[in-house]
């Protein structure tokens, strides 16, 4: 069905092919998943089979169509799905989604909404076309993002980092879909950092480093199976009382509400030490996306009240350059034209002298391993390094409380460990409280001094 034969891809300017000789095959009705460490060229080889790199210096060949059978437009029978579907996600309700493609191939109105149904039936999302696509949970707009391909009716499905933002529950959903995608005759190559959920239903592996072709076999590689539980472990595991136990962040009777959801945080009450390490853990939907936002004053809760610093947040009442909040989706928060400029950009806003804008821009990119970004445009970098740029931005000021959400999307757990310690290090050397909110337990049991659970909106 696909066929890549001896692929290479320099970036302009690059010294170095982002992708050198690779070779694959991947017949109808099979999955092929590719792993390997963050920047060895996954990604780059799934936009160069999707025809989307038009420039630097690219050589090999790629088909789409049955041996000795005619030959097809990779454009027309490749689909590919990004690794943060939001990124292709462009119409307010998921109906309308679904039909973008066919409606820009002109396919006749009554063919669409027949595309459009087939299609969130194959995905599990029957029942949700009028539903804003902003209300779904990430793995269902993961879902909707791999409809929305379906409907242009492509032979071969490409996949990057699928379950990167889903919880259990959503990877088993995902799985589910994936299986019958592979029984109705669709070639699905996965790009994927964790294969533990891939382990019966691919039929190949492929391991790649620097841009080749490592090891192919029909077994999942051990040091690429899943490394963490299932559940996290609550209590207290650095045995420290942080900042003395003295209150620093006080969360009273939250309440929140969506339209078309309903309530997403139901009376939450919260009480956060100065210097605290905190693992928030909930499911996809838990409401920990807007707890932190709440707590970062971007959303202001239907009830009740929260102080940070012994300030009231609210109203006009915000807490700029106090707390540092990095969201899920780093692209939601880059806008400036080089990474230097972008981490720069709220030290100028608290109106600190160059030279100690400069020191701080300098500081939070080296320990952010992201100097060498510097002169880079953030959206023209991968999802793990706008994750480093953003966080990046985010330390700069050095501020009090850092609220991360999901951090560790896009990230191999090499680089997880290496977040982490990140974090220790503003943390011991500032003081800083810091509150990471994720779905998994994080790779380094015993670094959070407490970890909480949100169920349905509720704190447990």
């Amino acid at each position: 069905m696909l066929h890549v034969k001896s692929l290479s891809y320099t970036y302009p300017g690059a010294s170095a092919p982002a992708l050198s000789g690779v070779t694959l095959e991947v017949r109808a009705g099979e999955c092929l998943c590719i792993t390997g460490p963050s920047g060895c060229g996954k990604t780059t080889l799934l936009l160069a089979i999707k025809r989307l790199l038009h420039d630097g210096a690219q050589g090999g060949e790629i088909e789409v169509g049955s041996p000795g059978g005619p030959r097809s437009s990779v454009q027309d029978e490749v689909g590919l799905v990004f690794q943060n579907a939001e990124s292709q996600i462009l119409c307010s309700t998921v109906a309308e989604e679904v039909a973008f493609g066919p409606e820009n191939l002109c396919v006749p109105p009554r063919e669409i909404e027949e595309r459009v149904r087939r299609a969130l039936d194959d995905v599990r999302l029957t029942g949700f076309a009028n539903r804003n696509v902003e209300r779904l949970s990430a793995g269902q707009k993961h879902r909707l993002a791999i409809g929305s391909v379906l409907s242009m009716r492509p032979r071969v499905l490409l996949l990057d980092e699928p379950t990167s933002q889903l919880d259990a529950a959503g990877k088993s959903e995902l799985r589910s879909v994936l299986e019958h995608l592979k029984h109705l005759g669709h070639a699905l190559v996965v790009v994927e950092h964790n294969l533990e959920p891939f382990r019966d239903l691919a039929d190949r592996f492929i391991v790649m480093g620097n841009g080749r072709v490592e090891a192919v076999s029909d077994r999942v590689p051990l040091q690429h199976m899943g490394s963490q539980a299932a559940s996290p472990a609550p209590g207290t595991s650095r045995q420290r009382a942080a900042g003395g136990g003295v209150p620093f962040i006080v969360a009273d009777g939250l309440g929140l509400s969506h339209p078309s959801v309903g309530e997403v945080l139901r009376g939450v009450r919260l009480s956060i030490a100065r210097g605290e390490r905190i693992h928030l853990y909930g499911r996809n939907g838990a409401g920990k996306s807007s707890l932190l936002s709440c707590l970062a004053g971007a959303t202001e809760p239907d009830s009740g009240s929260i102080r940070v610093a012994g300030r009231r947040i609210g109203g006009r009442a915000g807490v700029f350059g106090t707390v540092g909040y990095l969201l899920q989706n780093p692209q939601r928060q880059l806008f400036e034209n080089t990474v230097f400029e972008e981490v720069a950009f709220s030290l100028k806003r608290l109106r600190l002298p160059e030279a100690a804008v400069h020191r701080n821009v300098t500081e939070a990119l080296d320990v952010c391993e992201a100097s060498l970004l510097a002169s880079r445009l953030p959206l023209s970098l991968s999802f793990g390094e706008q994750h480093r740029v953003a966080l990046a931005s985010v330390v700069a000021p050095r501020p009090s409380v850092l609220l991360l959400d999901e951090p560790f999307s896009g990230l191999d757990l090499a680089q997880r460990h290496r977040l982490l310690e990140i974090l220790a290090r503003f943390n011991e050397r500032d003081g800083a409280t810091v509150l990471i909110a994720s779905h998994d337990p994080l790779p380094a049991r015993g670094w959070p001094d407490r970890v909480l659970t949100l169920e349905n909106g509720v704190l447990a």
